[in-house]
């Protein structure tokens, strides 16, 4: 978990990604990206990034 203005680059670069890939609009991305930074501002911003993990070894 990340709060804080910290992690809005990572945020806005997501959302640009999706913009790229049309799964968005210019106007949506544009919009949300400036409600994060208002968040962030505020000292609301959250972010959860679940994060896994796995190892193996491999069969002799």
């Amino acid at each position: 978990m990340f709060t804080g203005p910290a992690m809005l680059p990572l945020l806005t670069g997501l959302a640009e990604g999706a913009c790229s890939t049309g799964a968005v609009t210019r106007e949506q991305t544009d919009n949300w990206v400036a409600e994060q930074r208002v968040r962030a501002e505020a000292d609301r911003l959250l972010l959860a990034m679940p994060m896994f993990m796995a190892t193996a070894t491999a069969p002799r």
